[in-house]
C-alpha cells in the first residue's frame, strides 16, 4: 500500500515534469524554426547582394579589355571571379556574336573549366549585366551563383538550434525535478499519508503533523482537507447519534435473514437489552420475527420487482412471545452491477395506535347509530312542524278571508251610520237649533244643542277613522295575498309629488307654526308605476310628518342618486328612538310613550300606513327606511329604481 501510494505521488511529479519539458520543447522549437527561417532569408539575401555586386564590378572591368580586344585580359578577369567558390558559372557574349566569347563553369569536383555552350545548372541564382564602354554596348555578362553553400550554413544553424533546445531542456528538467520534488511531491506525499490515516478511521482533532510546513496552494488545500474531514467527522457523529437515538427502529438485513445492523430503538421494541443481543439472537428474521414468514417472502418479492415497500403493516413477535403490529418502510440496496446486496429500512410500533383506531371505529359506529336515530326523530319533528305550518297557513288564510269579509260587512253599516249622522247633524242644525236660541231657556238649550252637534261630529269623525282603518286593512290584505291590482303607467314623478303635497296642504295650513318646503330636481325621469300607489305612499309620509310636528319645518326633497329616485321627507318633530326605527313599519304599530312623544300626547291612527308604504315600495324593488334621533326630528327616505336609459342623451344621475 505504501509503495503504491508513493509511486502515485512520483507519477504526479513525473507527469508535471514531462508536461513542462514538452511545453518548453515546443516553445523552443517554435522559436528555433523562426530563427531558421530568418537565417535562411538572410543568407539568401546576402547571396543575391554579393552576386549583384560581383556582376556589376565584373561588367565594369570587362568593358575596357573588350573594347581593345584584349580577350586574354578579359579571361584572366573571369578566372579571378571563378576563384569565389559560390560562383557557379560566368558567360560573356559580344555584341553581334551569338556564341560565347568567354565562359567558365564548374566540373564534378567543383573546379573551374572552360565553357563553350550555355550550361545546364540547378539550384542557382543568376544576374545579368550589359557591358558598355563610353555609352557603346559591347556585350552581355551572365553570372550564376550556387545555393549549396547556403544549405550547408543552414544545416549548421539548425544543428546549433537543436543543441540549444537540448541544453535548455536538460537544465530546465534538472531545475524542475528539484523544485517539483521539494514543492509538490513531498507535500503531496504528506497529504496522501494524512488521507490514508483518515481513511483508517483516525479522525482525532488538532493539527496533524502531515499538514505542517505546507506552503502556497498546498497549504490551502491541506486546510480545506482538514476542514472537510472535520465536517465529515461531525456529520458522521451526527448521523450516528440519530441512528442510535432515533425513536423508530432502523435496520439492515440480508436476504437469508441475518441482521447486519440495528439501533437501540429496534432492540427495545422487540424486547432486547441492546442491538448486539438482538443481532446475536436473531439468525432468521422471517422465522423468528415475522408472525407469518410468508409475509417476509412476499415483501422480498416486491422489493426485487419494485425496489422499495412503504407503509407495510405486519405482525412481529417480541422476545417474550407477545405479538405487536409494526409499520415497515424498507428498500433494496444493489451493487454497481444491479445485484441485490441487502435491505434497509425503518419500523415503528403501531399497536397502541391500531387499538385506538379500533376503539374510535366502535365509537364512530355508535355515533352513526345515534345520529341515525336522532335524524329520524328530527325528521318526525320536521314533519310535525310542516303540518303545523300548513295548519297555521290555512288559519292565516281563513283569518285574512274572515277579516276581509268582516271588514266588508262592517264598512256597509258604517257607511249608513256616517250618512245618517251627517243627515241628523244637518237637519238638527237647520230645524232644531234655531228654536233653542229663540226660547227663553236659550242658554241651557243652546248648550244641549252644542253638545248634540259635537256628539254628532264625534260620530262622524270616528266613523271616518274606522273607514280608513278598514280601507287600510283591506289594502294590506290584498297586497300580502297578491290580489292587489297594480295599474302601472309611465308617470312624471314631479307631478305625483306635487299632487300629494297639495293633498296634505290643509294639514300644514292648520299648523301655522310648521313651515313646509319642497325641492324637486329638474331632471327627474319618468317612472313605470301605479300613480295612485305612489301618491298613497307620499300622502302617508307627508301626513305623518304634519301630524307629528307641532312646530319647526317639514322638507320634501326628490332627486336622482346611483340609478334611484330618492325622496326624503324630513321633519323637526320629537323623533323616533333607535330601537323603534324598524318596528314602525310593522302592522298595527303606533307611536307609544317614549317613541315620539310623552304619554297623553299620542296621535290617533290605524297603525297600518307605514306597513302599506313598505309593501308598495318593495313591490317596485325599492327601499324605504327611517333615520331619527329623539328630540331632533325624523327623516323618512324612499328609493325607487329608475328605468335604464341607453345612448348619448341618457341623463346623468346627480346626488344631493
Amino acid at each position: 500500500m505504501t509503495s503504491a501510494r508513493f509511486s502515485l505521488t512520483r507519477s504526479v511529479g513525473g507527469a508535471v515534469l514531462l508536461t513542462v519539458v514538452c511545453v518548453n520543447t515546443l516553445l523552443l522549437a517554435a522559436f528555433g524554426m523562426l530563427d531558421y527561417a530568418g537565417e535562411k532569408q538572410r543568407l539568401d539575401t546576402e547571396l543575391r547582394y554579393d552576386l549583384s555586386a560581383i556582376a556589376g564590378q565584373l561588367a565594369d572591368n570587362l568593358a575596357m579589355p573588350l573594347w581593345y580586344l584584349e580577350k586574354d585580359h578579359a579571361a584572366r578577369l573571369v578566372d579571378g571571379v571563378m576563384r569565389n567558390e559560390r560562383i557557379a558559372a560566368v558567360v560573356v557574349t559580344e555584341q553581334g556574336n551569338k556564341g560565347i566569347s568567354i565562359g567558365r563553369t564548374r566540373d564534378r569536383d567543383w573546379k573551374p573549366t572552360a565553357l563553350t555552350e550555355r550550361p545546364a545548372l540547378s539550384d542557382v541564382i543568376g544576374e545579368r549585366r550589359e557591358i558598355h564602354y563610353e555609352n557603346t554596348r559591347l556585350g552581355t555578362l551572365e553570372l550564376f551563383a550556387t545555393r549549396r553553400f547556403v544549405a550547408q550554413d543552414l544545416h549548421r544553424s539548425l544543428l546549433r538550434i537543436l543543441l540549444r533546445i537540448l541544453g535548455l531542456n536538460a537544465a530546465l528538467a534538472l531545475a524542475l525535478a528539484v523544485v517539483v520534488r521539494w514543492r509538490i511531491i513531498q507535500p503531496l506525499s504528506r497529504l496522501e499519508r494524512y488521507a490514508a490515516r483518515v481513511s483508517l478511521g483516525d479522525d482525532a482533532p488538532g493539527d496533524p503533523a502531515e499538514l505542517a510546513d505546507l506552503r502556497f496552494e498546498l497549504q490551502s488545500l491541506g486546510r480545506t482537507m482538514q476542514s472537510t474531514v472535520q465536517r465529515l467527522s461531525a456529520a458522521q457523529r451526527n448521523y450516528r447519534d440519530i441512528f442510535e437515538n432515533a425513536t423508530e427502529g432502523i435496520f439492515q438485513t440480508t436476504f437469508d435473514g441475518r441482521i447486519l445492523s440495528a439501533n437501540a430503538a429496534m432492540a427495545g421494541m422487540l424486547g432486547y437489552d441492546s442491538p448486539k443481543a438482538l443481532m446475536d439472537d436473531i439468525t432468521d428474521v422471517g422465522r423468528q420475527l415475522f408472525h407469518n414468514p410468508e409475509e417476509r417472502r412476499d415483501m422480498l418479492s416486491r422489493l426485487v420487482s419494485e425496489g422499495s415497500v412503504t407503509d407495510l403493516l405486519v405482525r412481529f413477535l417480541r422476545r417474550d412471545g407477545q405479538t405487536i403490529w409494526v409499520r415497515l418502510n424498507t428498500r433494496l440496496v444493489r451493487d454497481a452491477s444491479g445485484n441485490p446486496l441487502y435491505t434497509e429500512g425503518t419500523l415503528s410500533d403501531v399497536t397502541a395506535r391500531l387499538r385506538a383506531e379500533r376503539r374510535l371505529e366502535i365509537l364512530n359506529r355508535h355515533l352513526r347509530e345515534a345520529v341515525r336515530e336522532r335524524t329520524g326523530r328530527l325528521a318526525e319533528k320536521a314533519a310535525e312542524l310542516e303540518a303545523a305550518n300548513a295548519r297555521l297557513t290555512e288559519l292565516d288564510r281563513l283569518k285574512s278571508g274572515f277579516l276581509a269579509t268582516v271588514s266588508h260587512d262592517l264598512r256597509t253599516p258604517l257607511t249608513s251610520i256616517m250618512g245618517f249622522a251627517k243627515l241628523i247633524a244637518r237637519d238638527f242644525n237647520r230645524f232644531f237649533a234655531p228654536f233653542a236660541q229663540g226660547d227663553g231657556r236659550s242658554d241651557r238649550l243652546r248648550r244641549q244643542a252644542e253638545r248634540i252637534t259635537a256628539n254628532l261630529a264625534i260620530i262622524e269623525s270616528e266613523g271616518e277613522r274606522l273607514t280608513r282603518l278598514i280601507n287600510d286593512f283591506l289594502d294590506l290584505s290584498k297586497i300580502e295575498a297578491g290580489r292587489a291590482q297594480w295599474r302601472d303607467a309611465a308617470v312624471i314623478p314631479a307631478a305625483i309629488i306635487t299632487r300629494a303635497a297639495d293633498a296634505v296642504s290643509a294639514d300644514f295650513e292648520a299648523k301655522p307654526e310648521v313651515a313646509f318646503s319642497m325641492e324637486l330636481a329638474p331632471d327627474l325621469p319618468a317612472l313605470l308605476i301605479d300613480p295612485d300607489r305612489l301618491s298613497q305612499v307620499l300622502v302617508n309620509l307627508l301626513g305623518n310628518a304634519a301630524k307629528f310636528t307641532d312646530e319647526g319645518h317639514v322638507r320634501l326633497r326628490a332627486f336622482r342618486r346611483d340609478g334611484m329616485l330618492r325622496v326624503e321627507v324630513a321633519d323637526s318633530g320629537q323623533g323616533v328612538p333607535r330601537e323603534s326605527l324598524e318596528k314602525i313599519f310593522d302592522k298595527f304599530h303606533q307611536a307609544q310613550a317614549g317613541d315620539t312623544m310623552e304619554e297623553g300626547r299620542r296621535r290617533k291612527g290605524t297603525g297600518l300606513g307605514l306597513a302599506i308604504c313598505r309593501q308598495i315600495v318593495e313591490h317596485y324593488k325599492g327601499h324605504i327606511w327611517a333615520e331619527s334621533e329623539l328630540g331632533r326630528g325624523s327623516t323618512f327616505i324612499m328609493e325607487l329604481p329608475l328605468p335604464i336609459t341607453v345612448g348619448p342623451n341618457a341623463a346623468t344621475e346627480e346626488t344631493s
